[in-house]
């Protein structure tokens, strides 16, 4: 006897009659029980029906408690870990791994979180529409795929779940961040109609959020002889320091569209459409502290006052490293710095199927998918510089010529003429009129010497108060220069780091199934078999936004004495440090050589002396939140002026040209065909299904060669294609059993051999080269590389085995304990090799190469065990105690991958926690419910970076996030409810990681408690 719950109330109000359809002739026994005990006993009987190991989430679940996505309603289900972005869920986990396939209503989904990617990214998902998740953690061989670890398969509602006639739901609620202080909104609603023969469903919710996000930390990680220094302790010495007030704003609006229709005959037509569309500002407004990514800077402007020795010495230089809690900090630059990451996306996904059940034995479907989806994300930055770029009065300590050191920055006649005589830093006039100016006369003109204390884990500044010699005169601080808007200029506008992508999926799928009468050789119940074609392609654009410069200008010429091209030189980097003097395209004139002789060449440097308010709009900043303390209030440009870089640059610089970035652009298409066949079996107390899958790849890809640096940026000339094919075949066999020792005990056992795609930028990317202001001479230097695609990697390959025992005792208990090893046969993992590329003025440097390589003899194993209580079922007599209830579960997950961390032991997976415990308390009567949540994770690796020799590993430290929900029926028909997220405002921590109990420092998120009041109705 099969139970058709009503899951009652969801977050669209959709008690309406959500019937479960049978999926077999059985007498149908329909219990209405709504609310969080409902969804409690439909959870519970779906993990009890299903062959395979199963987790469910019903409607009452998705979106009940605070949740504005579909991740973070996976986050309670066991062995599901997430990361939040700017608080909200994101990237989702299965036992420790990304490597996760996404189903919508059983066939794959393509989402703008993961167009090239593995691991699911469902922040574009809103979780009010779907209507029930299922988490397959051993492999179903009828599932369309299943990845690494697990399968997700969002169902979203059809009209044949609804009752008969006209239904409508709909929801409302204002929202509002500690911190942030906005008031924002999500609306949602649902039309449903239907008779007997067809029905017809539109649900859809619209929101806005303004997301509090402070970040602190170190940008640039680094040792401090990595550049040949021979200190005698290795130590980090980033690029630099950041903090920054962060608010991302997100609007979202989602449409599920469903059509069904009887056609007689046992014909059903299914039509569905899923649209998804998200609008992203990640906005932060902060100050930078860094040694101007200067060659010359490295290792020796961090000077380690307080620090302890971890016990680990250097595989590269044999010296051993320190874990510093303060530094004295050389500051050779201290800006005001504006970013805009601004991400618009939108997803189409579309789903034409035809099902075939005469009450008969054979069943049988057929069904299409189209999908497509885009994604642009800009980058739009400034930097307001306090520096005025001199070490004395005078005495410029960059673009210098070493016999004229007055020789700043230069301009042509007509920018000179816009300032004033006493701007010029000399009398010395070139061949055109142009002349030295003063980038900024009320800058500070020394070093900022600063402390930085990060002893705490929060980083704590000091020695802004400290006398600074400067444009402000004597006595003045570099506190007095930050309260100064005058002693802003624009050290830099710049958008890098941009990206399109554009991906398309066409899937065929034709499935047909036989259930015997009477068991097939005694013991087969059941045979399904399909067949599956499946193309998608990813089109990847990676671009910086280069601007032109100094066409057109009257008498200017190129070094060689020739005119600069009409349409002048273009430069990425627009900014006060870039000199218009490299070796593709120059712009400047002659001028007085000081030494004598003839003249000699000066470019024009890029931008001129701006203030930070001649083009923009600027903010007082003094809120860097509870992670950073110490440091005074400063202006910073309004980064909602980068709402629309383009346009920006357009109107400053007169356009804005995209310039790709070779080794981050590729095509990559991906053709799968696979067959299937499965038997379904039962011998007495025992049952399951075994299955074969067959899967041939083929992979088509397309690289670009890369060349040199192009001119005034770091992006590297794209000299040529490369294309590469691929074919790969896979068998996969899966065993699921299940042992009913009574109706209440049940064992499981699952083996598998699994196969999923890596991320397609591991097979397209191809190499890019960075580089710095050489410090030493003049001109740009390498300092790395990356190559990150390589068509001839292994996908992930997997063998899997799993364990659970089950007891169920009620509508809605039960208590499990599952076991699960997995043996990773292949994957991708990150290396470093050495390579030699050339310095701006031809001489080779050898610097590391990060790439991925190929890994093998990973693993992850652990157990998870779980509880789904209702005190109901414990408590038969009622009374006010059985209106609570519990969902309790803990994961175990350890794993290990051929990476060695400094201390020579294996490191974990990427994202992986090894310790998850997650905790629901719930309370439902006749009107109130109420819920608080409890998820909590460990450490998980978060990056590795190659440093002298070794590998850095960068950890998250482990977080609790606590959710509440409280609701009361108005009406039978009316809801208002309040919810909290992130009650107790939780911080994410990074460090690093030397050895066991020795770490530093290196990060902190910090997330604002959200508060939401709200009002769901049902006509």
């Amino acid at each position: 006897m099969t139970l058709a719950l009503l899951a009652g109330a969801s977050s669209m109000a959709l008690a309406t009659g959500a019937y479960a359809q049978p999926s077999d002739s059985a007498q149908v026994e329909e219990i209405v029980v709504t609310g969080i005990r409902g969804s409690q006993m439909r959870s519970v009987d779906v993990k009890r029906r299903e062959a395979s190991i199963v987790d469910a989430i019903s409607s009452e679940d998705i979106g009940k408690l605070p949740d504005t996505t579909i991740a973070d309603s996976l986050q309670r289900i066991p062995g599901v870990q997430i990361k939040r972005d700017a608080g909200e869920g994101a990237t989702v986990n299965i036992r420790g791994l990304a490597q996760v396939i996404t189903l919508l209503n059983g066939e794959q989904y393509l989402s703008a979180g993961n167009m090239g990617s593995a691991q699911p990214n469902l922040l574009d998902v809103p979780a009010q529409l779907m209507n029930q998740v299922l988490v397959y953690k051993s492999t179903d061989p009828t599932n369309a795929l299943s990845g690494i670890t697990g399968t997700i398969d969002l169902r979203t509602r059809r009209p044949f779940q609804m009752e008969q006639g006209l239904s409508i739901a709909g929801g409302v609620e204002g929202q509002r961040g500690e911190r942030t202080k906005e008031n924002d909104y999500l609306i949602n609603g649902l039309v449903n109609w239907r008779n007997e023969r067809v029905g017809l469903m539109v649900s859809a919710t619209a929101s806005k959020a303004n997301l509090g996000n402070n970040s602190s930390g170190v940008v640039g990680l680094s040792g401090n002889n990595d550049w040949g220094g021979s200190a005698a302790n290795n130590f980090i010495s980033p690029h630099g320091f950041e903090s920054f007030h962060r608010e991302v704003e997100r609007k979202r609006l989602g449409v599920n569209v469903a059509f069904e229709a009887d056609l007689g005959e046992g014909f059903t037509l299914i039509a569905e459409g899923f649209y998804a569309k998200l609008d992203e500002y990640n906005r932060a407004a902060g100050i930078n502290i860094s040694n101007r990514w200067d060659g010359g800077a490295f290792g020796v402007w961090t000077d380690p006052t307080v620090f302890t020795d971890t016990g680990q010495v250097s595989t590269g230089n044999g010296r051993p490293w320190v874990a510093v809690d303060e530094y004295d900090i050389d500051a050779w630059w201290v800006n005001s710095f504006s970013v805009n990451r601004t991400t618009k996306s939108e997803t189409k996904n579309y789903n034409l199927e035809l099902k075939y059940d005469n009450g008969g034995n054979f069943t049988s479907e057929v069904r299409a998918i189209r999908a497509n989806g885009d994604r642009l994300s800009m980058n739009g930055q400034a930097q307001g510089d306090l520096s005025n770029w001199q070490y004395g009065a005078g005495r410029f300590n960059l673009f210098r010529d070493a016999a004229d050191r007055t020789r700043g920055p230069f301009y042509p006649a007509a920018i000179c003429a816009q300032y004033p005589a006493s701007q010029r830093s000399n009398a010395v006039v070139g061949s055109a009129g142009g002349c030295y100016l003063n980038p900024n006369p009320a800058g500070y003109g020394a070093n900022p010497q600063l402390h930085y204390n990060i002893g705490g884990n929060k980083a704590v500044w000091s020695g802004f108060d400290n006398p600074l010699a400067g444009g402000l005169g004597a006595g003045k601080s570099l506190k007095d220069y930050m309260a100064n808007k005058d002693s802003y200029a624009i050290g830099a506008f710049s958008s890098e780091g941009n990206n399109e992508i554009e991906s398309d999926m066409n899937v065929f799928r034709a499935e047909g199934h036989y259930k015997f009468d009477d068991k097939f050789l005694g013991f087969v119940t059941k045979i399904d078999a399909g067949v599956r074609q499946s193309d998608r392609s990813v089109d990847v654009e990676a671009f910086h936004l280069f601007s032109p410069f100094y066409g057109g200008v009257p008498g200017a010429v190129q070094a060689n004495g020739t005119p600069v091209p009409a349409a002048g030189c273009f430069a990425q980097w627009k900014a006060i440090d870039v000199v218009m003097n490299q070796d593709q395209c120059q712009a400047g004139e002659f001028v007085p050589n000081p030494a004598g002789g003839a003249p000699v060449f000066q470019g024009y440097t890029v931008n001129r002396p701006t203030k930070i308010d001649a083009y923009n709009n600027v903010i007082w900043m003094d809120d860097l939140g509870s992670i950073t303390q110490g440091i005074p209030g400063f202006w910073v440009v309004d980064p909602r002026d980068f709402d629309d870089v383009k346009s920006f640059q357009e109107k400053v610089f007169g356009a804005a040209v995209r310039y790709q970035i070779p080794g981050a652009t590729y095509d990559v298409t991906l053709k799968e065909q696979s067959a299937y066949g499965s038997a379904n079996f039962e011998v007495g107390k025992l049952s399951g299904n075994l299955g074969m899958r067959v899967i041939q790849t083929h992979l088509l890809v397309k690289q670009n060669l890369t060349g040199a640096t192009q001119n005034y940026g770091d992006t590297n000339l794209d000299v040529g294609d490369t294309v590469s094919k691929r074919k790969y075949t896979d068998w996969l066999p899966s065993l699921n059993a299940v042992y009913d020792a009574t109706d209440s005990l049940k064992f499981r056992f699952a083996y598998s051999k699994t196969m999923q795609p890596l991320d397609l930028g591991n097979y397209g990317g191809g190499l890019s080269i960075s580089t710095a202001d050489c410090g030493t001479k003049p001109g740009r230097c390498v300092t790395g590389a990356s190559s990150s695609g390589n068509p001839s990697l292994d996908p992930w390959r997997s063998t899997n085995f799993d364990g659970a025992v089950e007891y169920y005792f009620g509508g809605a208990s039960m208590v499990n304990l599952s076991v699960f090893k997995l043996k990773i046969d292949s994957f991708v993992t990150g290396g470093t090799t050495r390579g030699t590329f050339k310095d701006e003025d031809g001489t080779p440097r050898e610097v590391n190469v990060t790439q991925p390589i190929q890994g093998d003899g990973g693993s992850v194993k652990g157990l998870e065990v779980g509880t789904k209580l209702a005190f109901s079922d414990l408590l038969p007599d009622g009374g006010f105690f059985s209106n609570f209830g519990v969902d309790a579960n803990a994961t175990y997950s350890p794993s290990s991958e051929s990476r060695l961390g400094l201390d020579g032991k294996k490191l974990p997976f990427t994202d992986n926690s090894k310790y998850q415990y997650n905790l629901v308390g719930w309370y439902q009567d006749d009107k109130w419910q109420a819920r608080v949540a409890y998820n909590y994770r460990t450490d998980r690796l978060n990056s590795v970076t190659g440093s002298s020799g070794d590998n850095l590993a960068v950890f998250q430290d482990a977080t609790g996030f606590v959710d509440v929900n409280l609701s009361y029926d108005v009406r039978d028909n009316v809801t208002v409810y309040f919810n909290g997220s992130n009650v107790t405002g939780e911080i994410e921590n990074y460090y690093v990681r030397f050895a066991d109990g020795k770490s530093q420092y290196f990060s902190q998120n910090e997330f604002e408690p959200r508060y939401t009041i709200g009002l769901r109705a049902k006509w």
